[in-house]
């Protein structure tokens, strides 16, 4: 039963820069207790109807200790990684995210990656989850891609990494800020009581995205 839920697709149709094997579309790693819980089925109902209502698949989501909680997923041809850290969630003011995006052309396969610290906004959950949007996330990339980077390629260059996000820095902060609130939802319907809901946090809102590193790889 909990196998059935686990792998649910709320979207049939996802372009095809990603393979990822059906079967590693939701991986939880729970903690010892949670193995045998003749509960399981109920405890992911509510989990279902949440990924019923978003485009997103998980791929992994483990704990690699009592305060953290690593999440793995992708949005259209977008994969995403991020930790949360319950200890700092309150306090923290950024939360770093990886993003991987594969581009397909006639000759190679070029993984375009990039690390970044989005400024929160607040700490809340959705009542009414939407579908996530990536527009500014994907005008990023596409103008790494158009920047013909070498193979191999990556830099901290903080002018070339600023030039990246100029003009839509806000846009991206509101697409990572709404992509978080999915996540607190993800995580008080998992662990109820986990988060606490509407707090706001002591950002400035002047510095809404930190780029850390664009990487580019060709597949071998």
């Amino acid at each position: 039963m909990l196998d059935r839920i686990l792998n649910i697709n709320p979207q049939d149709k996802y372009k095809s820069g990603l393979k990822i094997q059906p079967s590693h579309f939701y991986t939880v790693n729970r903690n010892d207790k949670d193995k045998h819980n003749s509960k399981d089925s109920a405890l992911f109902s509510p989990l279902a109807k949440l990924l019923s209502k978003i485009n997103w698949r998980i791929l992994n989501i483990d704990y690699p200790n009592n305060e953290e909680m690593f999440f793995n997923f992708l949005v259209d041809d977008l994969e995403f990684s991020t930790t949360i850290n319950f200890s700092e969630m309150y306090t923290e003011l950024y939360q770093k995210f990886s993003i991987k995006w594969k581009n397909i052309n006639d000759i190679n396969e070029y993984d375009h990656l990039v690390e970044l610290k989005v400024e929160k906004e607040e700490v809340s959950t959705l009542s009414r989850p939407d579908p996530i949007i990536t527009e500014a996330i994907s005008i990023l990339f596409n103008r790494i891609s158009e920047q013909n980077f070498h193979n191999n390629f990556q830099t901290t260059n903080s002018t070339v990494l600023t030039e990246l996000i100029n003009g839509i820095g806000f846009s991206l902060n509101a697409e990572l800020n709404y992509i978080l609130k999915v996540i607190y939802t993800f995580i008080s319907t998992r662990h109820s009581g986990r988060v606490k809901n509407n707090i706001n946090l002591k950002t400035q809102k002047n510095i809404p995205i930190i780029m850390q590193k664009v990487a580019i790889n060709v597949a071998e």
